[in-house]
């Protein structure tokens, strides 16, 4: 959503998003559809075993299989220049350290990404993600993470708790900005 949000600013650091993830094309499509996904191409890597298990981003033991949050800026010429690699399903980053590496590369800009999976849209959305729950979700998690670092003595927990706050409170505002709301 947060990269959704910033296509704009990442096409024209030369850039596309590339998503993948170990749902199906038909469950990406109706992400797609749901999210309003429309510059991201979404890649279906069902059991990790095409893309995610080789990243390093996939973890066959949590709820049989799931992808790991990650995010990677690949240089043209195949380099990995940045890399955010999250300890599990959680674990999410903000996108500033990404864009300084992404910047770094010095590319022309690029045209928007062809987006996709173009697929059927399952008419049945259960087991996605309701739009109308990432404001509660995203600010119960800013919350939780303010309200644990201020309880912990130990620097490296409370930057994590603080990290945590940040991309929660960046992704509200990314929504915020995608959805109109």
């Amino acid at each position: 959503m947060r990269l959704a949000d910033a296509a704009d600013r990442i096409n024209e650091a030369g850039a596309e998003v590339i998503a993948i993830s170990v749902d199906d094309e038909q469950r990406q499509g109706g992400m797609r559809a749901r999210w309003r996904l429309t510059e991201q191409t979404l890649v279906a890597d069902p059991g990790g075993t095409s893309f995610l298990a080789d990243l390093g981003l996939y973890d066959p033991e949590e709820r049989d299989g799931v992808a790991l949050p990650g995010l990677l800026v690949i240089s043209p010429n195949g380099d990995e220049v940045y890399r955010y690699q999250g300890r599990d399903f959680a674990d999410r980053t903000t996108d500033h350290e990404m864009f300084e590496a992404l910047d770094a590369l010095g590319l022309d800009p690029g045209p928007p990404s062809p987006g996709g999976p173009d697929v059927a849209v399952p008419e049945d959305l259960r087991g996605f993600f309701p739009t109308d729950m990432v404001g509660p979700y995203f600010r119960g998690n800013m919350f939780g993470a303010l309200a644990i670092s201020r309880r912990l003595g130990d620097e490296d927990a409370i930057a994590v708790a603080v990290a945590h706050r940040d991309m929660a409170r960046d992704t509200i505002a990314a929504w915020e900005r995608v959805s109109g709301s």
